[in-house]
């Protein structure tokens, strides 16, 4: 099964490309799943239904829901409360769905869930995800880092297996004072975090494809968005701009085109046409969007894994002078700008060296020798 998340800055033209595209790969005989992440939704207007958390099917190949996160998270949440039974974690059992918090990065999180429902039932050949914001998806993906955190510094525990030295002798309630049941659903909501990020990495075949204007297009927030999915992990094969042809200009085209870097996205031009409609009029406006083709290319296979002891990164509009690479708590930690990402490789704790290269097509590569 295959994931495709339409995000932009614009809803209404994200659900629009989310629909079309959903529309015309059902047409072409791929069992499709559209689900809006929401917080707000337009899919079921723009489709003329009335969509709900369960999925409705609206013909033959497609179904369509719209997911309310916080209700998603809370059956998660009641899945894991049996397991918390002794020592400090018995308390939170008593922590109803409806008591859980709001925060950022929930929507694409519940998002992520249901398309592993979806997975696991066999009946959907691809998933496309209406949202959520750019800003929502890049929250999503800094969660596990946060957790990560947050965890070695109260009780000393790393993100891999085992506690450090290191760690145990900074954290501020050594885990090695709790009893296993006390730290045991920390880490398996790490671990979640991290199986959930995993999945949007490009080595599984997920693709992100940001919409935006023809205006937006020459905008550093679109370049900057790209970048910071890149540095995620995330692939985006493809950017839709809604408008003419003749509105983008032959110099960026060659800007975002893979010619100039393999790692830049396809630019996809047409008018997305945003009025509501029914399936048949959706399909069209799909086929001559893909004019009339697949929606994912099969001609483009899942960027190949880099192995255990390295990690490659395609960065589109990456800036080596921005770009500061280090070692902490025996991670490595790339900033890039604004952004930060950490890495866990092994053989870093082990003494192994660090090594990385930028190379030419915006890849940077980082590996233990």
């Amino acid at each position: 099964m295959k994931l495709l998340i339409f995000s932009g800055f614009s809803q209404i033209l994200q659900s629009t490309a989310a629909i079309a595209s959903a529309c015309h790969a059902a047409r072409r005989g791929q069992r499709v799943l559209l689900a809006s992440v929401g917080p707000g939704h337009v899919l079921g207007s723009l489709l003329g239904q009335s969509l709900g958390s369960r999925p409705m099917e609206l013909e033959a190949n497609l179904a369509a829901l719209e997911i309310n996160a916080l209700s998603e998270l809370g059956a998660r949440w009641d899945d894991v409360r049996p397991s918390l039974r002794s020592g400090p974690a018995a308390k939170l059992r008593e922590l109803g769905p409806e008591e859980l918090p709001s925060f950022p990065g929930m929507d694409a999180i519940a998002g992520l869930l249901i398309a592993e429902k979806a997975r696991q039932t066999g009946r959907f050949d691809l998933v496309v995800l209406d949202g959520p914001s750019p800003e929502g998806l890049v929250r999503a993906m800094t969660l596990p880092d946060v957790l990560r955190w947050l965890t070695r510094l109260i009780f000393g525990l790393d993100r891999g297996a085992g506690r450090s030295r290191t760690s145990q002798e900074a954290a501020f309630i050594p885990a090695a004072l709790l009893g296993p049941n006390a730290v045991a659903p920390l880490q398996d909501l790490r671990v979640e975090l991290e199986v959930q990020r995993s999945r949007l990495d490009a080595a599984t075949g997920t693709r992100v494809r940001l919409v935006a204007t023809s205006d937006e297009l020459v905008l550093p927030p679109t370049r900057t968005m790209l970048t910071a999915l890149g540095l995620y992990g995330l692939a985006s094969d493809e950017l839709l701009v809604s408008g003419e042809p003749s509105t983008v200009s032959d110099a960026t085209r060659l800007e975002f085109s893979p010619e100039t870097s393999k790692a830049r996205p396809h630019l996809r031009i047409h008018p997305l046409v945003s009025s509501p409609a029914n399936g048949d009029d959706w399909a069209l406006r799909g086929a001559a969007l893909y004019h009339d083709g697949e929606v994912f290319d099969p001609a483009k296979s899942p960027r190949e894994s880099a192995g255990d002891r390295e990690v490659k990164l395609h960065i589109p509009f990456l800036d080596s002078k921005e770009l500061d690479i280090a070692l902490a708590s025996e991670e490595v930690v790339v900033r890039l700008g604004q952004l930060r990402r950490h890495v866990l490789l092994p053989g870093i704790a082990s003494g192994g060296r660090l090594r990385a290269k930028v190379d030419t097509d915006e890849v940077l590569r980082l590996w233990v020798e």
